[in-house]
Order: C-alpha cells, then sequence, then structure tokens
C-alpha cells in the first residue's frame, strides 16, 4: 500500500523541538510492533519519518542560516548604496558650485530626484555621470573632477551592483530554506498521525498499548473557549421585570445564578435585595 503524505510549506502548527520528539516517539512505536502496524500504513512511511527526523535537523538552523545570511547581504547593499550615493551627490553638488551650463547641470544629473535607498535611482545617475565625463573628459576636467573621482565612482557602482545581485539571490534561497524546513516538519507530523491511528486501531482492547498512541496525539487539538462557563457573566443580563402594588420584583439573569431584588416602600427608598442561586 503507497500513499502519499499531503503536506503543506505552511509554518507547522507545532514547533520543531516538539515535532521532532513526537516523531522519535512514533517511530520507536512503530519499529516495536512493526509487525502489527505494517499492514496498516504506507509503504515507506517508516523510512521516510527516519529521514525527515534527520534532515530536520539540518534544515531548522539551514532556514536561520539563510535568513541570516538574507539580512548581512541587505547590510552590505545598503552600505555600498550609503557610499555611491555620497560620491555621486558631491560630484553634482562640485558641477552646480562651478555655475555650469544648464544642459550641462542635467548631463550631470542635477535636478533628478535621486532616492538614496533606491538602487536603481543612485546606479542610474552614476551610469549618466560617468557617462558624461567619458564622453567630454575635458569638460570633467574643467569642472574640477578628477580621474580619481570617476575611478572611485565606478567602483561604487560595481560595488552596488554586486551587493544587489547578492542580496536577491539570499534574498530568493531563504524562502525556499524555509519552506522545505516547513514541509519536513509537516510530514513528520503527518507520519505520527497516521501512525497513531494505526495503533489506535490495532490496539483498540489493549488500554496499555494503545494509550502509548493516544498521546502522540495529545494537546494536538487546540481548544476552544469555553461558552457560556460559570465564570464568565453575560455583558448583556436578562431583565425581567413583575409588578404587583407596591412591590416590584427585579430578577436580573446572570450565567451562574440570579439576582432577586424585592423593592419595598421605605422612608429612604433603598430596597432589600436577596441573591439566590449563589454562595
Amino acid at each position: 500500500m503507497t500513499v502519499a503524505l499531503i503536506v503543506k510549506s505552511t509554518l507547522p502548527a507545532r514547533d520543531f523541538t516538539t515535532i521532532t520528539q513526537l516523531g522519535l516517539k512514533a517511530l520507536n512505536l512503530v519499529v516495536t510492533h512493526a509487525a502489527a502496524l505494517g499492514p496498516r500504513l504506507p509503504e515507506g512511511l517508516v523510512e521516510g519519518l527516519s529521514e525527515d527526523i534527520e534532515k530536520l535537523g539540518e534544515a531548522v538552523p539551514g532556514a536561520k542560516q539563510a535568513r541570516s545570511e538574507a539580512i548581512a547581504a541587505t547590510s552590505a547593499q545598503n552600505v555600498a548604496l550609503e557610499y555611491g550615493h555620497a560620491q555621486m551627490q558631491q560630484i553634482r553638488a562640485a558641477v552646480r558650485r562651478a555655475k555650469a551650463p544648464a544642459d550641462v547641470m542635467r548631463a550631470y544629473g542635477i535636478g533628478q530626484k535621486v532616492n538614496k535607498t533606491n538602487v536603481r535611482d543612485v546606479k542610474a545617475t552614476i551610469q549618466q555621470i560617468l557617462g558624461r565625463a567619458k564622453e567630454d573628459p575635458a569638460e570633467a576636467a574643467s569642472l574640477g573632477i578628477l580621474e580619481k573621482d570617476l575611478d572611485g565612482l565606478a567602483q561604487a557602482l560595481v560595488a552596488i551592483t554586486n551587493a544587489d545581485a547578492m542580496q536577491e539571490q539570499k534574498r530568493a534561497n531563504a524562502p525556499v530554506t524555509t519552506q522545505e524546513r516547513n514541509r519536513r516538519g509537516n510530514r513528520i507530523l503527518a507520519a505520527v498521525a497516521r501512525i497513531e491511528g494505526a495503533g489506535r486501531m490495532e490496539f483498540a482492547n489493549d488500554e496499555a498499548n494503545r494509550a502509548s498512541f493516544e498521546a502522540l496525539g495529545a494537546g494536538a487539538r487546540k481548544r476552544k473557549r469555553a461558552v457560556g462557563s460559570a465564570a464568565e457573566v453575560s455583558r448583556e443580563p436578562r431583565v425581567l421585570e413583575h409588578s404587583s402594588g407596591a412591590e416590584q420584583e427585579v430578577a436580573v439573569g446572570l450565567q451562574g445564578g440570579h439576582q432577586k431584588v424585592d423593592q419595598h416602600a421605605h422612608p429612604g427608598g433603598l430596597p432589600q435585595v436577596a441573591v439566590h442561586g449563589q454562595p
């Protein structure tokens, strides 16, 4: 009997330490009762469970490492952007202070809005400056722009490009690693559930053995909050009013008991209160 376990790549309902412990317990039980449970379980389930438990130990730290690398790559990209943007801005400021003609200033990107945290914006402006300086080196020299300035700007462009590529790669790898970890965790839980079910049926009349399998599913389902518990008081009490002569009885329905209020004519106008159904 070969039946594929249906699993998702979403975060499992249990933490990964608990999943590993449940998997090991289930594996021990199914190995101990292999002869009895074998016909009830899909082919390859036990072998797959053993492999998933082993691989999960690698997948969990792998997912954490992938996220850490993605964060580090983003940080490196930000540093490269900041460095390149600073150089670019100073060159544009120098061109502006040199009172260059309007067409020259436009050629150096002056007047364009540049988001210093946007890779595309910063790279485009740097490339524009480098392109203009290469096209007219004499003009660049007349504006005080030296070869070392252009070399530094070119290096910043390379650094930004490389950092951006690395960041994109790490960001792409992180979800894949996380999904692999989640799938293994969910597959272990699915295998544990199958083993639990097989054990419950096999040992239906053997309470001692059945209890071991039932324990695999203990706490797996979230408990629903009790509705209408005695400890919870209704926010909208039920009010019944009865009038008879000078006496008015008000019964306020509460969960866990009710209050009976007898109102008589008293000099001070204060009612007598009798509480029923409460200690």
